[in-house]
């Protein structure tokens, strides 16, 4: 699900505290606290954005320089923590403003820089937490947080032996804490951990497939899948435990598996079995989270998920009919709880689009055509949005414009289409040779 997946160990409840510690002795970092949370609703609010940053940023170098004079004991690590995890949102605030702001032609230099400041800030909060000398289980925990998040975040780059690096010591540092808290026999604790543990294991396994390990991505894949059976396994809903939230990385990790299935090894038949997995699982999660948008979105992509498996066999109809749950069963129930939904818009415009394509193969260009005028409606509304969240990356918000753009001039809007061309070019978000080449911009 593009844009709304964040792993367990980023998820923060409601009225929870930036820091991990459950009390906090010093009366200075109660303001530290106060500070960063003032600068958190700031940042929240389009109009002071920046506003927010800035106070943001002050806060977390004050806090720097309080931890840089703290002592190496409970109270420091309390301080060390604090900094940790309030330099780990800053790295997600600074990417998500950036984010927001509107496409140009600098827009991929900008965010490549603040990208830079984002890694920065993520492996400030590595080395506050390889800092601590309490707790190992909270250092372990730390330690594989801030390392995870610095591959989220693009640390390591193209160096394939850096992120597998750094994925390999998260791994070992999330096996360390579920093995100690199961040997503690602290049942409560197990499920989070064993979720860390498998969700790590999907990084590396999306890694290893992007680097064309076949073999160590499928074997990555299984042991995820495995993981989250487990913490499944140790879930108690009166205890609070988040099974939905379990379950919908579980079904996303499922609709990654199948997409690489039919990718990567050509296995079309079980790919199509592991998207209805996924399928099943999204439900799941969603039955467990009434009116849960995001699960809602991620139900729809496995169902285009497995859509874009079908379409390979001769027989088009399974493919329209997948097509037609994500649109009836997953983004159109979206967009009926939130009208203005960007990413169920989205998807609502892939699914017509794809819709469109089935029709023209199988020769019937009435019904191509409605679902071509369909998808550009919704692509239209889509770039109209403004998203307070996070609309992606500059990559990302280029391929809805260019998409945009496809069904468009599919559409017979072809002014519409070649603006948004126009402006793609300019901000060097496609190539001439790309809308040359593309039977969708004929």
């Amino acid at each position: 699900m593009a844009g709304g997946y964040v792993p367990p160990h980023a998820r923060r409840g409601k009225n929870a505290s930036s820091s991990a510690s459950t009390t906090i002795a010093s009366p200075t970092l109660d303001a530290f606290e106060r500070e960063l949370r003032a600068a958190s609703k700031r940042i929240s609010r389009a109009e002071t954005a920046e506003e927010g940053l800035a106070l943001y940023a002050r806060t977390l170098e004050n806090l720097r320089a309080f931890v840089a004079s703290s002592s190496q004991d409970e109270r420091g690590d309390e301080a060390r923590v604090s900094l940790a995890n309030a330099a780990l949102e800053y790295a997600g605030e600074i990417m998500r403003v950036e984010r927001r702001k509107a496409l140009s032609t600098t827009t991929r230099a900008d965010e490549a820089r603040t990208k830079e400041r984002a890694i920065s800030c993520a492996q400030d909060a590595l080395r506050a937490f390889e800092g601590l000398s309490g707790s190992p289980l909270e250092k372990a925990n730390g330690v594989a947080t801030a390392l995870s998040r610095i591959v989220e975040l693009g640390g390591g780059g193209d160096n394939a032996a850096e992120v597998s690096a750094t994925l390999a010591r998260a791994v070992e540092m999330y096996d360390y804490c579920a093995t100690s808290i199961e040997n503690s026999q602290a049942h409560e604790d197990v499920m989070p951990a064993l979720w860390n543990c498998a969700d790590a294991r999907l990084k590396v396994a999306e890694h290893r497939a992007e680097t064309g390990d076949v073999d160590g991505a499928s074997t990555s894949y299984r042991e995820s899948f495995s993981l989250y059976e487990r913490a499944c396994g140790f879930c108690d809903a009166n205890r609070g435990d988040d099974l939905s939230g379990l379950l919908y990385d579980w079904g996303c990790s499922l609709t990654s598996y199948a997409l690489f299935l039919a990718q990567s090894l050509d296995a079309s038949e079980d790919a199509v079995r592991i998207a209805d997995a996924a399928v099943e699982k999204l439900r799941a999660a969603g039955q467990f989270a009434i009116g849960d948008v995001g699960a809602l979105n991620a139900l729809g992509d496995a169902y285009q998920t497995k859509a874009e498996i079908l379409s390979r066999f001769d027989d088009a109809a399974p493919a329209v009919d997948s097509l037609r749950l994500a649109i009836c069963e997953a983004y159109d129930v979206a967009l009926k709880l939130n009208s203005t939904e960007l990413n169920s818009t989205i998807g609502r415009g892939e699914a017509h689009m794809a819709l469109a394509a089935l029709f023209r193969r199988s020769g019937d260009h009435a019904r191509a055509d409605e679902a071509s005028d369909t998808a550009w409606k919704a692509y239209d509304k889509a770039l109209k949005l403004g998203d307070k969240n996070d609309p992606g990356t500059c990559e990302e918000r280029f391929e809805v414009v260019y998409n945009a753009a496809c069904a468009a001039n599919r559409a017979g809007q072809r002014d519409a289409a070649r603006h948004l061309l126009s402006q793609l070019l300019l901000c060097d978000g496609t190539t001439q040779e790309a809308i040359d080449n593309d039977p969708d911009l004929k």
